[in-house]
């Protein structure tokens, strides 16, 4: 009878196991998706940064973040605030595509004020509705141009800051899954480092082209080219997460060696070294939020070369990291 007993229990411990494997199969499949996403942002923000610069560069990652979001969850519109640190919208793109200001400031307002983006702002958390004709969440706007059965309105944040809204919708109820949804909250996080990296971006160039316009030169001469921009992110112990090819290129790495490097403090040269490094354990730990620095960096042909590193500390899965831009200077 022991023996029966016992096989039953291992039968079940086996049973138990084999879904505990196909839990994390499916968790690790959702982490895959979610940094393929944060890759295709970040090379997004690289290649826009060729062809257009401040404001229409923003815009393009917000249409780029709609597309991703897109094609993942499979939804049929959408649409995207940015907000202010004071939770004003800076910048939208509206499921109904262009309309005259006074009209759009009128819908964001209704949807902020009364809607399902509301009650997100309002909790800090991703609302999913199931149906919108049975969930008080919802407001249908005035001549809205397409149907919406279901919902999912998901918050962007950097840590405690709330940086964006976005809102997929779909014309069948329960099209938005707890799966999708968990989905697209992994995805928040890298979509939270790419738009507020364009968003600095934007804030650059108005600053370059506000001293270029008061020194009187010629705007073309001092204009960011990001494709000379290395894009990184480091964990504590300041080993790469993610590094574009052009940071490897600017120290003349194989891209495959530069991320194996043990830590970012390696391409740094030895007389520079202490400064940095204590930099950046005051980025970590708090007491400096930003990284913002000049250092002589040492490439792997020992030649020295003039480095200029911005970055800021945010939360990347539960862990603090720095997500940041280096460039010659």
């Amino acid at each position: 009878m022991s023996d029966r007993i016992l096989a039953e229990l291992s039968k079940d411990e086996l049973i138990q196991e084999v879904e505990r494997l196909q839990q994390e199969s499916e968790h690790l499949q959702k982490v895959k998706l979610a940094f393929d996403a944060q890759d295709q942002l970040v090379r997004s923000l690289v290649s826009m940064g060729r062809a257009a610069t401040g404001r229409l560069m923003l815009r393009s990652m917000l249409l780029q973040t709609i597309k991703v979001s897109v094609k993942l969850t499979f939804a049929e519109e959408s649409s995207l605030f940015l907000l202010d640190t004071n939770g004003a919208v800076t910048e939208s793109i509206l499921a109904r595509g262009a309309t005259i200001r006074e009209q759009r400031d009128d819908l964001i307002g209704k949807v902020l004020d009364q809607g399902l983006a509301g009650w997100v702002v309002q909790h800090r958390q991703t609302g999913r509705i199931d149906d919108t004709r049975t969930d008080d969440r919802w407001m249908t706007l005035p001549n809205q141009p397409y149907t919406v059965g279901s919902a999912l309105c998901v918050p962007i944040l950097r840590g405690k800051v709330l940086l964006g809204l976005l809102t997929l919708t779909h014309p069948k109820p329960r099209h938005f899954t707890p799966q999708l949804a968990e989905l697209m909250e992994m995805c928040a996080t890298q979509m939270a480092l790419a738009l507020d990296n364009a968003r600095l971006y934007m804030l650059e160039h108005q600053k370059q082209e506000a001293t270029k316009q008061e020194a009187n030169t010629n705007p073309d001469e001092n204009t960011t080219d990001l494709s000379q921009v290395g894009i990184f992110i480091i964990s504590d112990t300041g080993k790469f997460l993610y590094a574009n090819p052009r940071v490897a290129q600017i120290f003349g790495y194989e891209f495959g060696e530069l991320v194996i490097l043990e830590s970012i403090l390696k391409l740094v040269s030895t007389t520079h070294y202490r400064e940095v490094a204590e930099q950046m354990q005051q980025c970590f730990q708090g007491f400096n939020p930003i990284l913002s620095c000049q250092f002589q960096g040492q490439r792997k042909d020992r030649r020295v070369v003039g480095v200029d590193v911005y970055g800021t500390r945010t939360k990347f899965y539960g862990k603090y990291v720095i997500i940041g831009v280096l460039s010659l200077t």
